[in-house]
């Protein structure tokens, strides 16, 4: 039997990780197909090697374009990945156009298709990636929800109950597996209380007065910012001449991308995580932090209703000024979740495993 993964962007390189751990336990054969939807050395490579994931059998290269030339792109070399390699099954993760190119050329070959963290819904269409979502669900064999409201979804839009399987967030695995280390000194140039911004999402960065309107915001945090910044994110700022107005900001202290043991190192420490990103919002969840969510979408509900993700309107003023109270006066707390209750008991790698063992080999 040979698996066949396909990635391309940060998020899945840390759900790949366990998946590929428990595979080389059980000695099952896999090739990593990279699609190259992230080409920035930060922003990819590093993340095999700290992950210690093996490296990609092939990188495709298709770097940022349209959603329809992307996705185009990369089902052009998948194809030719997947008729090369004849692999038993195609994994993909999350998302993505990487994933939606795979999930359509896997399922035209008749090759079996698992999707890992099927099931999320934001229950709105004008976001590419629930497009994505969508399509995939629907053409998967085998569907790995993340949480139970994930399998509802699935659940609710007419997927045979027979090809979905709850088993758990693979992200939570992974990040069991990082806090479990020891990370003596990363901490030291940073301040001792800050809060940590990601900031990258194609809505919160295509338009200038949006940008705008969120770097307004930043200048009014009290604490110290750390900020990776996103290659994406920094690219139009520059575009829009907004990168020195940031870099002007006194408290933020602007870094490189960062790997996910730095990433899950700043999430313990920091106070409160502002994100654009649907994955750093449930990880500040695994930390106990709360997430200020710069989007107007739903993507982890139950963290919504245990108030462990806060929405941001960056078009409501009123929105504003209550999130930024909320920061400056340190009133937001730090409550425990039961995290298991709603991601599993972080063994969904071994669960996801057990699912291909026995239903395709």
């Amino acid at each position: 039997m040979k698996i066949m993964h396909v990635v391309g962007n940060r998020p899945q390189f840390i759900k790949l990780a366990p998946v590929s751990r428990e595979l080389h336990k059980r000695n099952i054969n896999e090739i990593i197909i990279h699609t190259g939807q992230h080409y920035d050395e930060n922003m990819s490579d590093i993340f095999f090697e700290e992950l210690g994931i093996p490296l990609p059998g092939e990188n495709l290269y298709i770097g940022s374009a349209s959603h329809a030339q992307m996705t185009a792109k990369a089902m052009v070399g998948l194809e030719k990945a997947m008729v090369k390699y004849k692999p038993s099954c195609v994994l993909v993760y999350g998302d993505t156009n990487s994933t939606l190119a795979a999930a359509l050329v896997a399922s035209k070959l008749l090759i079996p298709l698992v999707h890992i963290e099927a099931g999320p819904r934001t229950h709105n269409s004008n976001n590419p990636e629930e497009c994505n979502r969508i399509v995939v669900d629907h053409l998967s064999n085998y569907l790995c929800a993340p949480d139970k409201e994930s399998e509802k979804n699935l659940i609710n839009e007419g997927i045979c109950p027979g090809k979905i399987f709850f088993t758990g967030d693979v992200m939570y695995d992974e990040f069991l597996y990082c806090a479990s280390r020891n990370y003596d000194g990363y901490l030291n140039q940073f301040p001792k209380e800050f809060v940590l911004l990601t900031w990258h999402r194609q809505e919160n960065t295509s338009d200038k007065k949006r940008m705008e309107h969120i770097i307004s915001f930043l200048e009014q945090i009290n604490y110290p910012v750390v900020f990776p910044v996103h290659p994406r994110t920094r690219k139009m700022l520059e575009q829009f001449g907004l990168m020195e107005r940031v870099e002007n900001i006194d408290k933020i202290q602007i870094i490189n991308p960062i790997g996910y043991k730095e990433m899950v190192i700043l999430l313990n420490n920091c106070k409160i995580l502002v994100s654009d990103s649907g994955g750093a919002s449930k990880e500040a969840a695994f930390c106990g932090k709360k997430c200020l969510y710069m989007l107007d979408l739903v993507i982890w509900p139950k963290l919504l209703e245990c108030g462990f993700i806060q929405n941001i309107d960056f078009d409501n003023k009123d929105s504003i000024k209550a999130n930024l109270s909320l920061i400056n006066n340190n009133s937001y707390g730090q409550d425990k979740l039961d995290v298991a209750q709603i991601f599993g008991d972080g063994h969904a790698a071994e669960k996801i495993v057990g699912i291909i063992e026995e239903y395709i080999n």
